[in-house]
């Protein structure tokens, strides 16, 4: 038989792809295999030690684990459950399977000083914060990574130097529309609600050149609009961040539109701002005192860069300059309420050094109980009580790893690590026996490091912290100087819940009766 005359039962283009199909499948065994090998000579190299796993009874997906979260956070036990629930039976770090996603969660103080600070280039925000707050706030210091976020951040800090945070006026101005609009009927009002609206005012006024106006019971249509938009878009940023792995099926009818109105709203003062830059060739600027002090707004528009990215930079901003010092309010009012004796050291202390008249900038930061006060909310009730960051290259972290939870761990390129503040800040091991109390006291002899971190802390700490103390500390102050007495009712002594977004307030309100000095009766404000 000839050689040619062999017939194949297959044409030969089908046995070249059998293959390369099968030399393309040896070479990803190889290249796995070699990555493997290699990030287990980089643990050995650096003594890293297994993490502790926690247990699921579904293995492959950790369903078990989704559905406890889920019920806890309806509950509005969300945090709690994290801190009792995983940290106490797993320990301060520890590795969880989530929807088929692995994350590794610590409490340890010396896991976030790496991820913050000394390890501070091996990590990022990540894709899944970009992705899922593009929406609403595009890109800029919230979500944004390396030359972007930098540029945000050097924009941002002339804004923000101690002549014009320490501006009083534009505090005053707006407490004063504040407690005006409260009832003088006793009728029941969210003070909460209240917060929120204030830091909103303040937020547009102080960034963008004016207010929203929503604190005035007559305020524009536009700016409830705007406000009622924001919130949506803000929840609806953190739902999608929390779902990981299956925020493509967040749905809201709204979301859409509330990003849309809120770009609409933003939009026309852009352009307005950078018209008038044009106009004038140089940065616009407002008086305060003697001083010069353009907007974060203006200081963008003559920059030259485009309305979309300007815009971008004021949301980013407008996040935590609204609902950062709103939820220190709540919790701060929370606690006031139920603290008689504590209330009463404040308003001793705010009529000694003051003696009536409006605080300055000094006054409050010389107000030593007041600044216990108010470190003790940020311990209990911090604004931000979880984040996440995403290693951007094959890592360590100190801690974690072995029996004993002592020895280093490893960090692939791509782990996602979420520490959490809030438990962090109430482990007894940092903060004694009485950690879950209310005790402003223990702020006079403890100097903590990084064990509390209210405003996250290294590079990326928030640039605005200074503007938010000295916000809450005034309200508080002209609060406690117009009010001779908040109380809760007795109708409303639950222990604390959460409200968790992307922020932390307070998830039942807090009921208080307030009483005017000279014995009139206020309204009773829910906090």
């Amino acid at each position: 038989m000839n050689r040619n005359d062999i017939e194949m039962p297959y044409p030969i283009y089908y046995y070249v792809a059998i293959l390369s199909i099968a030399a393309l499948f040896t070479r990803s065994l190889y290249v796995r295999i070699s990555l493997f090998q290699r990030k287990r000579r980089f643990a050995r190299k650096h003594g890293c030690a297994p993490v502790t796993r926690a247990r699921a009874w579904d293995p492959l997906l950790g369903l078990d684990h989704f559905v406890r979260l889920g019920k806890a956070a309806a509950q509005r036990r969300y945090l709690e459950y994290w801190r009792k629930n995983m940290f106490g039976r797993y320990g301060n770090t520890f590795e969880i399977n989530l929807m088929g996603q692995r994350l590794l969660f610590t409490n340890e103080p010396r896991n976030i000083q790496a991820v913050l600070v000394t390890q501070f280039p091996d990590f990022d925000i990540g894709q899944r914060r970009r992705d899922n707050s593009a929406q609403l706030l595009g890109v800029g210091v919230f979500n944004a990574d390396g030359p972007t976020w930098e540029h945000a951040r050097a924009t941002l800090r002339p804004n923000l130097t101690r002549a014009q945070v320490a501006d009083l006026q534009l505090f005053e101005k707006h407490v004063g529309v504040w407690m005006a609009a409260l009832p003088k009927d006793g009728q029941a009002v969210d003070m909460q609600e209240w917060a929120f609206r204030f830091t909103l005012d303040v937020g547009t006024e102080f960034l963008l050149g004016t207010s929203s106006g929503v604190l005035d019971p007559q305020a524009t249509a536009l700016g409830r609009r705007f406000a009622w938009a924001f919130n949506l878009g803000v929840d609806g940023v953190a739902q999608k961040i929390r779902l990981g792995s299956l925020a493509p099926l967040y749905y809201n009818a709204d979301y859409g539109k509330a990003c849309k109105m809120v770009h609409e709203y933003v939009d026309p003062i852009v352009l307005a701002a950078i018209e008038a830059t044009q106009k004038t060739g140089s940065e616009q600027h407002s008086n305060v005192g003697d001083e010069k002090r353009y907007t974060f707004l203006a200081a963008l528009a003559s920059e030259g860069i485009s309305p979309k990215k300007i815009r971008d930079h004021v949301l980013n901003i407008l996040i935590a300059a609204r609902d950062t010092s709103a939820c220190l309010m709540s919790a701060a009012f929370f606690e006031l309420a139920r603290q008689p004796a504590i209330q009463a050291k404040l308003r001793a202390e705010v009529d000694r050094q003051l003696e009536g008249r409006v605080p300055r900038y000094d006054d409050l930061k010389d107000m030593t109980y007041l600044n216990w006060f108010i470190k003790e909310a940020l311990r209990l009730y911090p604004p931000i009580p979880m984040n996440i960051r995403v290693a951007n290259k094959d890592t360590i972290l100190p801690v974690g790893g072995g029996p004993d939870g002592s020895a280093p761990i490893f960090v692939p390129a791509g782990q996602e690590v979420v520490y959490q503040i809030f438990s962090t800040h109430r482990r007894r091991d940092l903060w004694g026996e009485d950690a879950d109390q209310f005790r402003p006291e223990r702020w006079e002899t403890i100097r903590p490091h990084f064990q509390y971190l209210p405003f996250n802390g290294g590079p990326r700490i928030c640039p605005g912290q200074q503007f938010a103390l000295l916000e809450t500390s005034f309200v508080l102050v002209r609060f406690l100087q117009e009010y001779s007495r908040l109380e809760a009712p007795a109708t409303s002594q639950q222990p604390w819940t959460e409200n968790y977004t992307l922020t932390c307030s307070v998830g039942q309100g807090s009921w208080v009766k307030l009483t005017k000095r000279g014995g009139e009766k206020g309204s009773e404000v829910s906090a």
